[in-house]
């Protein structure tokens, strides 16, 4: 945890890294889709938010508490670390993750009503979950080089309007988060140039964020 108290420390004073808060309130944390991988159902928590760019990309980081109700307690919290990415175009709601870092929530890749999740082909390890509102441009972006990058990276992604959602499991200093954005960005890099040109919308593509 020293790690992490230390790297706040340092990136908040960064002047890459122009804008740094602690907290953010419900009403922000709505943008990015809810409920939905990786939030919880219940409630949920945001810290230490930084913002700045990575690989041209407008970039947010942050540490998530996620809750849901049940559990012994009453209420089970998952933590992880999320970075997300601002794109030039709003693109079709679409997720991929490796199962462990979402099985915990017991939730639904996307909001509700925006497609049932798939299970990647048997064999595959680490579990994999895939899930989007328009079949066409999944096939078209969820490749197998993507797949494998997601999968190395034991993380999860989801599309949400025109930001690319990232997350990995635990509470990581920003170096670890901006490596997570970095992939984010490895994983833009393998989506055919159509996907990210600003083509006519596919159907059922959601409305860029107010």
């Amino acid at each position: 945890m020293w790690r992490v108290s230390k790297s706040v420390r340092e990136y908040r004073k960064a002047p890459e890294w122009h804008h740094y808060r602690e907290r953010e309130s419900a009403d922000w944390i709505g943008r990015f889709g809810l409920p939905g991988h990786p939030f919880g159902t219940f409630r949920n928590h945001v810290q230490n938010v930084l913002e700045g760019q990575v690989r041209g990309y407008p970039a947010t980081l942050f540490h998530l508490s996620g809750v849901r109700k049940g559990g012994r307690y009453g209420t089970i919290v998952n933590m992880y670390s999320v970075a997300v990415l601002t794109l030039p175009t709003s693109l079709p709601d679409t997720s991929v993750s490796v199962g462990t870092v979402v099985y915990r929530l017991r939730t639904e890749p996307l909001p509700p009503h925006a497609g049932g999740p798939v299970h990647l082909p048997q064999g595959r390890r680490p579990r994999m979950v895939k899930c989007s509102v328009e079949p066409a441009f999944a096939k078209l972006v969820i490749t197998e080089p993507v797949v494998r990058i997601t999968a190395g990276a034991r993380m999860g992604w989801r599309l949400h309007g025109n930001q690319l959602i990232g997350w990995v499991k635990g509470r990581k200093p920003y170096g670890k988060i901006i490596g997570l954005a970095e992939t984010m960005a490895d994983i833009l890099a393998e989506f055919p140039a159509s996907a990210l040109a600003g083509n006519p919308p596919i159907a059922g593509t959601p409305p860029p964020p107010s």
